[in-house]
């Protein structure tokens, strides 16, 4: 069981600062939609609006002020990536795919407006984050393009879309260790990943510090699924805000399950450690990227 110091040492250790800065730059975006059905605007008002830790975009911000960037220079772009996760969890939680009913302590959006609106709401989710890239993200054509075939790679059929069907393929049935590992790098990692070098790219990094972000966010991503996996198990639903123990029940494959929940921890701790001496190789202004990888073995959610 993880302890109230550790709670609070987490707490210290995320930028709990930009979660109401993402949560005011995703609204600009949502108020955009005043001319659409009026259902349409409204799920995607819900499933934006409703919480979590902002992970994936405050990583596309921290990246940014570590290389010496203002948040906002990339902020079009972090929301853009946090449409897509929203959009990712929509699908992700529908009957025929995980079917939850809970997701951030909320009813989950199929079980709002219907399976049929969620699915809509999805797909409208991931073409806006395109567009908003496209009209909002201030940069060069060339940039801009670099940038969008980041987030195509990290979420199409090399991507996230990959590692999705493979868990929803292997539900049940036995799984290699490599095919696990590349479930889970697809599925999650990729799209952290994206977050990472995205920032990157429009910051005008150069090919030694992508290579070294990318190492760092692969092996943080892989860390991200697994202390989930782990969560699945030991967590509550009161704290997680989501249905637990579904992994068992679903039969889904994960790292406790092939490896027990105390080695999947060492996994956990090896790949942040991996990460963090990446980031502390390099001559950048590191604390909240180290803080971020640090703050994942202590996450209650």
């Amino acid at each position: 069981m993880v302890s109230e110091n550790h709670i609070k040492e987490g707490m210290k250790l995320y930028p709990e600062f930009l979660i109401e800065k993402v949560k005011n730059s995703l609204g600009y975006y949502v108020k955009k939609y005043e001319r659409i059905p009026a259902v349409l605007r409204e799920s995607i008002k819900y499933s934006i609006e409703s919480g979590g830790k902002r992970f994936r975009p405050i990583l596309c911000l921290i990246t940014a002020k570590s290389l010496g960037h203002d948040y906002d220079e990339v902020m079009p772009t972090a929301c853009a990536i946090e449409f897509i996760h929203t959009y990712s969890l929509i699908h992700d939680d529908l009957p025929a795919i995980d079917n939850d009913d809970l997701r951030r302590g909320k009813p989950t959006c199929h079980k709002k407006f219907g399976e049929d609106i969620a699915i809509l709401t999805g797909d409208a989710l991931f073409s806006e984050a395109f567009n908003i890239i496209v009209k909002y993200q201030i940069a060069d054509a060339e940039t801009k393009l670099k940038v969008l075939r980041e987030i195509t790679d990290a979420t199409g059929v090399s991507g996230m879309v990959a590692g999705q069907v493979i868990d929803v393929y292997y539900t049940g049935k036995k799984i290699s260790k490599d095919r696990l590992e590349y479930m889970h790098k697809n599925k999650t990692g990729k799209l952290i990943a994206a977050s990472a070098r995205c920032a990157a790219i429009i910051c005008g990094a150069d090919r030694s510090i992508l290579k070294k972000l990318t190492d760092y966010s692969e092996n943080l991503g892989l860390a991200f699924q697994i202390t989930d996996d782990i969560l699945d198990i030991t967590s509550n639903k009161s704290a997680a805000g989501k249905t637990i123990g579904k992994d068992a029940f679903q039969k889904k494959n994960t790292y406790p399950d092939m490896w027990g929940i105390s080695k999947s921890k060492k996994i956990a701790e090896e790949k942040i450690k991996n990460s963090i001496e990446i980031i502390e190789s390099m001559n950048i202004e590191s604390e909240w990227l180290v803080n971020m990888a640090k703050f994942l073995l202590l996450r209650k959610v």
